[in-house]
């Protein structure tokens, strides 16, 4: 008995000590805005989900186009941005899109992330939250077309995808 009340005395002096507690909640090392599926569709910088994004895949296309596709471990997100640099002037303005099927399961959807130009030459998709299955993609015609729709396609007519992830 005496044993047991020095073993929880001397416990408790060390939480004590240590500024820890027997009932502290975990913490995130930033918040973020989204958690999981709340995200799809909404701004990975936006919602703070850019600040632990981890680079998942690069597609370069040449030295004058790359295409990224990111995941959010904070966030349990997932997102696509492709960057174009203007000073080669053969490049046309493209349009970033992702592509998903929702983690339940369901039809392919998209996301559309705008249009790149010379005044916004880096632009991110919406991110896609979850376990959903993703790809990136860019063209050069509209902003909801899949430039390479079979599975083993990384690269279309006019433009090109990640992988799925």
């Amino acid at each position: 008995m005496l044993r047991s009340r020095l073993f929880l005395r001397s416990t408790l002096l060390l939480f004590a000590l240590t500024g820890t507690s027997l009932f502290a909640l975990p913490q995130t090392a930033s918040a973020v805005g989204c958690q999981g599926g709340d995200c799809t569709g909404k701004n990975p910088v936006t919602e703070g989900c850019d600040t632990d994004a981890m680079l998942v895949e690069e597609y370069d296309q040449g030295t004058s186009l790359s295409l990224k596709f990111f995941r959010s471990p904070a966030c349990d997100a997932s997102w696509a941005k492709v960057t174009v640099d203007y000073t080669d002037t053969g490049l046309y303005d493209q349009n970033v899109n992702i592509f998903y099927v929702p983690q339940l399961g369901g039809s392919e959807s998209v996301l559309q992330g705008g249009t790149t130009s010379t005044d916004n030459f880096a632009v991110p998709t919406p991110m896609v939250g979850g376990d959903a299955l993703a790809k990136g993609c860019y063209n050069d015609v509209s902003l909801d077309l899949d430039p390479a729709p079979e599975t083993w396609a990384r690269q279309g007519a006019t433009g090109g995808c990640t992988q799925w992830h």
